[in-house]
């Protein structure tokens, strides 16, 4: 009886060793046929995500250019009768930023010294926007910190004209020998 014993027990523990080697089997077949098709169609799958994060790069300095194109700047802005103003050429930016494409009808005043005069700037605007469409609120005014790389034209023209004064009248070598 102690060899049968034996022998009944060591059949019982070798079918649960198999049984406790056999865990997870499928399991792990089912995972390396999905890492099998995962890397057999691998950048698909993420391409999406790389376009996203690429564009919203682009998006943003997309944005910060229209900012920069729609602000209006101290030179278009002039102190009238103790009241601030646009000048011609601010009113024909904001005639430009009205007629552009409708996603970018926002318009911009550069922050001014003081909160007031920030103020002041925002209220020529909507003056204008009441000239130009009839309507104050035609489209959002908003405050930029950002300050548009930019002159007045009195200033280029001024530089231009000093320019063209300096340039000596044009002469013809004389010749030496003929």
């Amino acid at each position: 009886m102690k060899i049968g014993n034996l022998f009944t027990k060591t059949i019982l523990a070798s079918l649960l060793f198999c049984s406790v080697s056999q865990a997870g089997w499928n399991e792990m077949w089912g995972r390396v046929r999905l890492d099998y098709a995962r890397n057999k169609c691998w950048p698909a799958p993420f391409v999406e995500q790389d376009r996203a994060s690429v564009r919203n790069y682009f998006d943003q300095m997309t944005a910060a250019g229209i900012r920069l194109q729609n602000t209006l700047s101290d030179h278009n802005f002039e102190p009238v009768n103790n009241e601030v103003v646009l000048t011609h050429s601010g009113k024909l930016k904001v005639r430009q930023i009205l007629m552009s494409a409708e996603d970018r009808r926002m318009v911009f005043v550069m922050r001014g010294l003081t909160e007031e005069e920030t103020n002041t700037r925002i209220a020529a605007v909507h003056a204008a926007l009441q000239d130009l469409v009839g309507n104050a609120d035609a489209t959002e005014v908003l405050v930029s910190p950002n300050q548009p790389i930019g002159r007045s034209a009195d200033y280029i023209d001024d530089v231009y004209r000093r320019e063209r004064a300096t340039i000596p009248a044009p002469r013809l070598p004389a010749n030496a020998d003929q």
